[in-house]
């Protein structure tokens, strides 16, 4: 039997309960970001509010990334400008 599908009350947001394992950026990925938006790794820290340290981490792969960065960070891909004024 198929589980219904989650329903929100008017002006409600449906939340998702659980995030995807492959949401999470690879350090390839985060490297493509950084080379595509001109961002370097104090830039990167600064937008994120981290560390230098944690950027490097992230980078080459000793760290794994959040999924709520990773979303984060591909909205900023979509819509550049909101991270100049975030």
């Amino acid at each position: 039997m198929a589980m219904p599908l989650p329903t929100a009350k008017k002006n409600e947001p449906i939340i998702s309960k659980r995030a995807k394992e492959h949401e999470n950026m690879t350090p390839d990925e985060i490297q493509k970001f950084m080379k595509k938006h001109g961002v370097d790794e104090k830039e990167f820290a600064e937008i994120l509010g981290c560390t230098i340290q944690a950027v490097r981490l992230w980078i080459t792969g000793q760290r794994v990334f959040s999924v709520t960065n990773s979303r984060l960070l591909r909205m900023f891909d979509k819509h550049p400008q909101l991270m100049r004024d975030f």
